[in-house]
Order: C-alpha cells, then structure tokens, then sequence
C-alpha cells in the first residue's frame, strides 16, 4: 500500500517515547511491504539536526521535514486565551510551509492511506482532504484532553490552574470535534479505543500499540543483591504527569527507601527538568544522567524500574521497552494501562507508598524472585508487542478498509 506518515515531531532520534512509536511504525509499515513517505515537523522544542539526513529506515521512500518554531510565547499564551478557540498546542504548530509541503506531496503522489500520528495534526485535515481521496487515519497517542485535566487538577497555583483549565476545555472540545471526520481510527490501547468509542467513534477502528523489535534488544544483566542492583527510573522531566509522580516517589517512597536500605543507588534519566528539581534530586542522594543518549543502554544496568505515575493517558513506552530488557518493574496499576500484565507474574503492581515499599523489599531481598520477573516480562512482551506482527495486522486492516 502507498502510505503518507505524518508525525509532529521530527522521529529520529528515537529517544523519547512519542518519537519511538512513530519512528517503530514506519520501520514496520515498510517491512511490511508498504511505500512509505514519512513529513515530519522539525520543531524547535525537539529540534533534529540533520532531520532527513539522519533518519536510518531502510526502505523508507521519501522523507521530507518542515522547521517549525513551536517555542512557547507569552504573548502567544495571551491571545490564544483570549482570542482563540482552538488549543494553544495545536496552534503553534499551525504553519504556512508546512501546508504547502503537505498540498505538494499530496498532489504529486497518489496514496491509499494518510496517517496522522497524534491529535493536534487534525489542523491540517482541511488541506488533506481537499489535496487526496486517500483514505485518513487518526492514530491517538492519548488521549489529549485527559492528560490536560490531570494538569488542571494537580496544580496548586490559582493562575496556573486558571490557565490549564481554560486549555482543557479547549483540548477537550477539540478531541470531541474531530471523532468521526478521520476515516479510520487506530489507537495504542484498548483503554483508548473505548474512551473513544464513548466520545462517539463510529469509524472502523484497530488498537495498533506500540511495538519493539526482540530480537535487537540488549538484555539487562541478571538481577543480585549488590552495590550494582539500583532503583532507575527513565522518563521525560518536561512533562508534567512524570515531574508529579517522580516527585511524590521521591518525597514519600526514596526518603524510608534510603534509610532501610542504606547502600541502595537510584538513578535517574529523563530531559529538562526544572533547575529547582535537579537540585532537588542531588540533594537527596539521586544519581541524575540527564537525556541518556540510549535508553536501552541505560536500562541494560542492573537494578529494577520504578513507574509511580498516576495521571496522563496512552500507553507507557518505558515500560513496555523495559519489559522486552528483562527488566523487574514495580509500576502503578495506573502506569500499566493497556498493557496486559500480571502482577506477581511479570510485574509488581504498587498503587502507594507501603505497597511500593513491600516491592522493593522483595527484589532487593530475592535475587531469585528478580531475576523470575524478569524472564516473564521478556516472554510478555515479545507476545503482545512485537512490531512485526503490529504492522502486519494494521496492514491487513488498512487493506480491508482503503477500497
């Protein structure tokens, strides 16, 4: 099949999890025999240097990447409150060279299917629609408007929750206004698909989850007790559900963690964090790394993943990659979402701060028990997301739908 990819951000490198998903599902649209031409946005808030002359999909057809300047303004944040009904997210992106590259791909190559990867690109549907008779697929990452009302909710700031809640009503009306003007639908979970559904979907819908490849990854050495086993966690610092969560687990879970088990490290990899909270991570005895250049290198250390979130949306990417690592994960029952688990099988479900404190009192104390988890967890995850058989099935289906 002839398919246009169309992603907000820039997938190469494939670092984060956004990134990682888009850049997995062109790979596997094209080992799966499709032609696939992949336009991307080259924002400024997760610039690629290079873009197109980076990228390493063999196969990949045509690869084209728009700079956008999507940095945040004040001046942006300010009318947008007050003049503008459509989300602040979504109009930073909004840009004349990128329609007008779209239009230009669109006229000068006949596709079958055009996939949006992600929410905010529903701004473009007009030039798509007018440009093609291929078919649209909406492929929701989250969604949106959840995220946005956890935000709203969390926040203690008055004009900080003032502005996110206007932004939430925005997002939210947004997400509702474009249920059903896609042609097709395709979710990372199934949690998604039924909210979805109950927004009023009425379109021909697949869950396509995020996908890994098995047999490329470096599996994580066998968990001991030692100066080597360490707590990790990996997650982007600029996002607000990760920043609150990594905080709470911080100052409810780390502070007793530290004093039972005074020789265990836990380190800490993620981008952007605010300097206040760095600060605050040395101070209480974290080894923070920063962006790691490799995720999978960073989790190839020995030690168990901690996953305390308890808002947002979508499907966590982390864990499902430290799953595929053999890594022992202690996560919340909000975390694992849309990932089939089994807690006591392949993960260790922890929803506060005794039941997290129980859990790393196990795999700090069992080296057997760790080393078990893990073993699982590589079984799982090699069943459920392998991104062969995800791009197959969605090939198949795009193939059923595209006449």
């Amino acid at each position: 099949m002839r398919i246009l990819l169309i992603c907000n951000k820039f997938p190469y490198p494939p670092r984060d999890g956004g990134s990682l998903a888009s850049y997995n599902m062109a790979r596997g649209l094209v080992e799966a025999g499709n032609r696939v031409d992949l336009l991307a946005m080259n924002t400024s808030k997760h610039y690629s240097p290079g873009g197109v002359l980076n990228i390493d999909i063999e196969g990949l057809n045509k690869v084209r990447d728009v700079f956008i300047d999507n940095s945040v303004s004040y001046p942006g944040l300010f009318f947008n409150l007050l003049f503008s009904s459509t989300p602040y997210n979504a109009g930073r992106i909004i840009h004349k060279t990128f329609k007008k590259v779209l239009a230009d791909m669109l006229r000068e190559n006949e596709y079958d299917i055009i996939q949006m990867e992600g929410l905010y690109l529903a701004s473009y549907l007009k030039e798509i629609r007018e440009n093609t008779k291929a078919k649209i697929v909406y492929r929701a990452h989250n969604i949106e408007h959840e995220i946005w009302n956890s935000y709203c909710r969390n926040t203690k700031a008055i004009s900080e929750k003032f502005y996110l809640g206007h932004q939430n009503k925005k997002i939210k009306n947004f997400e509702q206004e474009f249920v059903n003007r896609y042609d097709l639908l395709a979710t990372v979970s199934k949690a998604d698909l039924e909210k979805l559904n109950s927004m009023g979907n009425e379109k021909p819908a697949i869950v396509a989850p995020f996908g890994m490849y098995p047999d490329e990854f470096i599996m994580a050495k066998s968990s001991s007790v030692g100066d080597s086993f360490h707590l990790q966690y990996i997650g982007a610092l600029d996002w607000l559900p990760n920043v609150e969560s990594l905080n709470w687990f911080i100052d409810n879970v780390w502070v007793k963690v530290k004093k039972k088990y005074p020789g265990l490290r836990f380190s800490v990899a993620g981008r952007n964090p605010k300097g206040r909270f760095a600060k605050k991570m040395v101070r209480k005895g974290i080894d923070y790394f920063g962006e790691v250049a490799s995720s999978r290198k960073y989790l190839s250390e020995n030690g168990v993943v901690v996953v305390p979130l308890f808002s947002g949306s979508g499907i966590r990417v982390k864990i499902i990659e430290a799953l595929f690592m053999k890594k022992p994960v202690i996560a919340t029952t909000f975390a694992v979402s849309g990932i089939p688990v089994e807690d006591g099988v392949n993960i260790l479900i922890a929803d506060n701060e005794n039941a997290f404190l129980d859990c790393i009192g196990k795999l700090v104390t069992d080296q057997d028990y760790a080393a078990g988890m893990g073993a699982r967890a590589g079984e799982l995850s090699a069943r459920y997301f392998d991104n062969r058989t995800i791009t197959d099935e969605l090939t198949a289906f795009y193939k059923i739908h595209s006449v």
